[in-house]
């Protein structure tokens, strides 16, 4: 009788070690999905906060120097805009170099909510194309223009 008390007292011991073990587990995953979806909605709201317009008519694209494409800051924050943290692509082709400027008012390289900057792409284009404005948060957006 005796030993037939002390296996059950293992076994009653053994089980619950087990189960502090499989409840460690389970904590440890969930403060991971915990964590990973911190992080996604944190990303999230940084893309709705940084968010942008492009406001031109897409068939009437002025030329001043260079086709115009009018930017405007539609979310709650600043972002910078320059031509190291905004990416812009004709036709798939990313633009770079001289034949990229970018203006903002007072030309601080700023975009502020509710101000409207300027891209001016000094390519040569003819017919249909497309741009597309990429943020360094991830938020872009494109529109298809005719020339």
């Amino acid at each position: 009788m005796a030993s037939t008390a002390v296996s059950e007292l293992v076994f009653f011991i053994v089980t619950l070690l087990i189960t502090a073990s499989a409840v460690a587990v389970l904590s440890d995953q969930t403060f991971h999905l915990v964590d990973g979806m911190k992080t996604s909605s944190q990303k999230t709201s940084d893309m709705i906060q940084q968010n942008f317009a492009i406001i031109n008519d897409p068939t009437q694209i002025p030329y001043n120097g260079g086709y115009v494409f009018y930017i405007k800051n539609t979310g709650s924050v600043a972002f910078a805009f320059t031509n190291t943290s905004v990416s812009v692509l004709i036709d798939g082709n990313i633009v770079t170099g001289h034949y990229l400027t970018f203006e903002t008012q007072n030309n601080t390289g700023v975009l502020y909510p509710g101000q409207v900057g300027e891209i001016i792409v000094n390519e040569t284009l003819t017919g249909y194309n497309s741009i597309t404005v990429s943020l360094s948060s991830g938020v872009s957006h494109q529109l298809e223009f005719e020339v």
